[in-house]
């Protein structure tokens, strides 16, 4: 009888974790395709490499084993790479938070825009990487998700640490300073490129066809050929940008906590 117990009480067990893991797949699943690939990608990465299953050195980006080597990885791995910490945990949060928002409102049923945008950035900040040298890049492309979310909720509350509140547009420059602070004063340069691609992207793509002037950086057909989809009307476009608003649900009131981006890696 006890065996049968404890058999049984076993078989509970595992069909426990079969349903929990199948509700994790299930979530997961569920998740917008470009943020999906994100989240993995960046969680995935960071434990590897915070477990030394594969070496920090090899994901970096260093341009000479780029070009000589023909690593061309560390072109997108770069982005990809976060602290196994309490620091790196919450970047991975505001990652998915952010991403998650924008792929479902402001590009909602068009991803390939969505896609462009992150491409637009990471093309933005790799080429100043050339110039300046910079190696680790996720931070620059958390700034660049986070400040579009900004801009397209400039007078949405957010909260911020210790409870301290302002209008979202001041989001990537209380991140920034949150940054510097728990750097001794390092300033976060990488997190400036891609507040500055938010920045170009949105003036660019947004404002300037609210101008009745053209996009000067619409998405390439070859984007939209990669998700099969035929040309659409993006957010950047006259009929998206003419009235000055997002195109998803603006949600007034408090916008959650943001603790900061934590400190960057090498």
């Amino acid at each position: 009888m006890v065996r049968a117990a404890s058999s049984s009480s076993s078989s509970s067990n595992r069909g426990g974790i079969r349903s929990d893991g199948a509700q994790i797949a299930e979530w997961f699943a569920s998740i917008p395709l470009c943020t999906r690939y994100l989240l993995g990608s960046t969680g995935l990465l960071t434990l590897l490499g915070g477990l030394h299953v594969l070496p920090m050195y090899q994901l970096v980006l260093l341009w000479p084993q780029v070009i000589q080597r023909f690593q061309v990885w560390r072109i997108l791995t770069t982005f990809l790479i976060s602290s196994l910490s309490i620091n790196g945990l919450l970047h991975i949060i505001m990652l998915y938070q952010h991403s998650l928002a924008l792929e479902t409102e402001e590009f909602a049923g068009r991803t390939a825009d969505y896609a462009w945008f992150l491409i637009f950035s990471m093309l933005s900040i790799l080429s100043v990487s050339w110039i300046t040298g910079s190696i680790v890049h996720s931070y620059g492309l958390l700034l660049a998700i986070v400040t579009l979310w900004a801009l397209r909720r400039s007078e949405q509350t957010v909260r911020f640490f210790l409870g301290f509140k302002f209008p979202a547009r001041y989001l990537p420059y209380a991140l920034m300073g949150f940054e510097c602070l728990m750097n001794g004063g390092q300033l976060p340069f990488t997190m400036a490129y891609g507040w500055a691609a938010a920045q170009a992207y949105y003036y660019l793509s947004v404002e300037l066809p609210a101008q009745g002037r053209l996009n000067y950086i619409p998405t390439p057909q070859l984007v939209y050929r990669m998700f099969g989809l035929a040309n659409r009307t993006g957010p950047g476009s006259a009929r998206t940008a003419s009235s000055g608003r997002t195109t998803g649900s603006q949600r007034p009131g408090d916008g959650g906590h943001y603790w900061g981006s934590g400190r960057r890696i090498g």
